[in-house]
Formats: structure tokens, C-alpha cells, sequence
């Protein structure tokens, strides 16, 4: 079965555990909901008032699941991850940690491409005519080491006004589109969170990001080649709203943005879900620590 986002939403609901099931109550409605507990890749946290206790916290994360407290707009708070691992996971960090300047430049260089091409990609899909798609796959092309040129910036830039208009700004306090991508992107993050332990890397320490606030730079550098697929939920989503300045986000919304997790994706093992491309594409970088090259394998969208 495939792995979910387990989210509560609304106050008043308690959380307890049963025979290894997550059992989330909420008794002023009687309501009731029993998920296996080796089902959940991430518990999302977006109510004001919910009671947990570390008995959950434990056997949540004992699974290799994280759980996730959100603020404002779907903005994360804090997030809670699993400390088993990976069996080898000592010599990985130790290869994470000694990887030389130069293959973690070619490696950054690596993923910004990628991201670029498909973006490209998304765009091609809903624009076919758009001019912006050679122009995203020329600076996908000139790409440099470490992305020296920032082309990873100037291709979000014109990327994000092509598909959402020439009037959005990508700010995650916006109560607009911004909102979905907030969520979806919380969604991404936890996949990737997910598969950088089950492959014995650590989340905090990245090849790019670096900024003394983010907990889990490794995270959001590997997240980025998988953007666009989010980025097409929400495009299509956005096209079924009728006010997309004033969005709310409903549990039908809600599940099918979580459908990324399951998203059919072309990788050289055949069609995989997303959830199960990223963890082999975590994979690739511990191949790429351990030979000294880039040996990146990524997923390819469906025909």
C-alpha cells in the first residue's frame, strides 16, 4: 500500500495507538479513524489544539515516519524525524561529510539542471507555444559549476510568471496560489526527508543551502528536481478554483495534492510512484559519494 500524509486539521481531536494503528478520535463529534501505522510517511500537524503524547511521537517516527507542525499558511514550524536509520549509516555521513568541493559543485550543477529541464517540461505541457520553454532549456544548458551564474533564480523567475501569470510573486505569506504550493511543498519535503534517512544520509547537512536557520538544507537541495511535479498539481489544481485569490484549502484539495505521493514517474526500473523514484534518487547520491563522481539518476514525467 502506498505511503500517506495523515493530517489534522481541526481541534479537538486525540491521538492514541492500537495494536499498531494510529487511532485519531475526536469524541465532542464522534468521529473515529484507524491508519496503520507502517502506512504513514508523514504526520501533518495544522490544528491549533490536538492532544499527542511521546508514546506517538515514538512509534510514528519508530516507522521511519516524521511528523510536521505547521504555523501560518502551511508554513512549517518544526518538524520531528526519525533517528534509526540506514544499517551503514556511520560511513555514509562519513562520505557525506568528506565530500570534496568539487563534486559537490558538479552535483549542485547536476540538480539545477534538472530542475530547469523540467520546468521546462511543465511548461511544454500546459504552453506548448510559450517561448520561455527554449529559453528555460538554454540556461538549463549553460548551467556552471555550483550554478555559478544563479541560473537556477533567473529560470524560477521567468518559470513561475509563464505558468501561474505574469502577476504572481512566489512568497509563502501570500493567501494565494502561494498557499497550495506551501502545502504541497511540505509534502515534497517530507518524501525527501524520508528517503535521506532510509539511505544513511543526514538532512542537515547539504551540498547548497546553507543558511544557519534551516534544519534540513540536504532536504530542500534534493527536493528541487521534483518542484515541477508539485508545481503541476497545483496548476491544475488552481484551474478547477473559481477565486484563486481567496483560497481555501479543503480536504478535497488537500487529497489531491497528496497524490503526489503516488505519482506515476519513468525511471530505468520502469513506471514508480514519486515517493519510491526520490528514495532511489537519494540513492544515486550516496553511488555519487562513493565513487567521487556525479552518478544522479532521476525520474522522467510520463508520455
Amino acid at each position: 500500500m502506498e505511503k500517506q500524509i495523515i493530517e489534522i486539521s481541526n481541534d479537538g481531536f486525540s491521538l492514541s495507538l492500537n495494536r499498531g494503528f494510529l487511532v485519531i478520535e475526536n469524541k465532542d463529534i464522534q468521529t473515529t479513524a484507524e491508519i496503520p501505522l507502517d502506512n504513514i510517511l508523514s504526520l501533518l500537524i495544522s490544528a491549533n489544539n490536538v492532544t499527542i503524547s511521546k508514546n506517538i511521537i515514538n512509534a510514528v517516527t519508530d516507522q521511519g515516519a516524521n511528523i510536521i507542525f505547521c504555523g501560518k499558511n502551511y508554513v512549517p514550524s518544526s518538524i520531528t524525524i526519525p533517528c534509526v536509520g540506514h544499517w551503514l549509516v556511520a560511513p555514509r555521513v562519513q562520505q557525506q561529510i568528506d565530500v570534496s568541493v568539487p563534486l559537490r559543485k558538479n552535483l549542485w550543477k547536476s540538480i539545477v539542471q534538472n530542475k530547469i529541464y523540467n520546468q521546462a517540461e511543465v511548461l511544454a505541457m500546459f504552453f506548448p507555444q510559450n517561448t520561455n520553454i527554449a529559453r528555460l532549456k538554454q540556461l538549463a544548458k549553460d548551467t556552471l559549476s555550483n550554478d555559478a551564474r544563479n541560473n537556477e533564480g533567473v529560470a524560477a523567475s521567468i518559470y513561475f510568471k509563464s505558468l501561474f501569470g505574469k502577476n504572481f510573486v512566489r512568497d509563502r505569506l501570500n493567501d494565494d496560489t502561494n498557499i497550495l504550493l506551501n502545502y504541497i511543498y511540505i509534502v515534497l519535503r517530507a518524501m525527501v526527508i524520508r528517503a535521506i534517512y532510509g539511505n544513511g544520509l543526514l538532512p542537515f547537512w547539504g551540498l547548497k543551502h546553507c543558511s544557519k536557520t534551516n534544519t534540513f538544507p540536504l532536504a530542500d537541495d534534493l527536493m528541487e528536481p521534483f518542484r515541477p511535479w508539485a508545481d503541476k498539481l497545483i496548476f491544475e489544481e488552481i484551474n478547477r478554483l473559481v477565486d484563486i485569490q481567496n483560497i481555501e484549502l479543503t480536504p478535497e484539495i488537500k487529497r489531491r495534492l497528496t497524490s503526489l505521493i503516488s505519482t506515476p514517474v519513468k525511471t530505468d526500473k520502469g513506471c514508480v510512484s514519486l515517493n519510491d523514484a526520490i528514495f532511489d534518487f537519494v540513492g544515486s547520491l550516496v553511488k555519487s559519494f562513493e565513487n567521487k563522481k556525479v552518478k544522479l539518476k532521476y525520474p522522467k514525467f510520463e508520455d
